[in-house]
């Protein structure tokens, strides 16, 4: 039998190599996990960028439709007006018999009002 002294020697040394080995372990699942970390990270990074880059590219075609549509809009007014201003030069009266036409259309869908002798 080997003497006490001997075997808590050898007990100490193995405790001691395998609180080395659980500290080289720790250390390496920390690298491990800090580089899927860092990883993840910029892929984050990556898809916002693109995101921000496809919004901004987005928004640069709204604003230029907003543009084009504006364009179109103040085109078609100013034919519109100069069809009317010609319409009041050439035929006042069809502009005057059309303006009591529309106004009697929208006098026919007010709501009739109550008269106080009818409640």
């Amino acid at each position: 039998m080997k003497p006490f002294g001997e075997t808590a020697r050898e007990t100490r040394a193995k405790a001691s190599e395998l609180a080395e080995k659980t500290a080289e372990n720790a250390r390496l699942t920390a690298e491990a996990a800090k580089a899927r970390i860092q990883g993840g990270y910029g892929r984050a990074r990556a898809a916002t960028e693109e995101f921000a880059a496809k919004a901004s590219e987005q928004a640069g075609v709204a604003r230029e439709a907003a543009g084009e549509a504006l364009e179109k809009g103040k085109a078609q007014a100013k034919r519109a007006n100069s069809k009317l201003k010609d319409l009041a030069e050439k035929q006042p009266l069809t502009l005057v018999a059309g303006a009591v036409a529309i106004g009697a259309l929208f006098g026919s869908l007010l709501p009739k009002g109550v008269r106080k002798d009818e409640e």
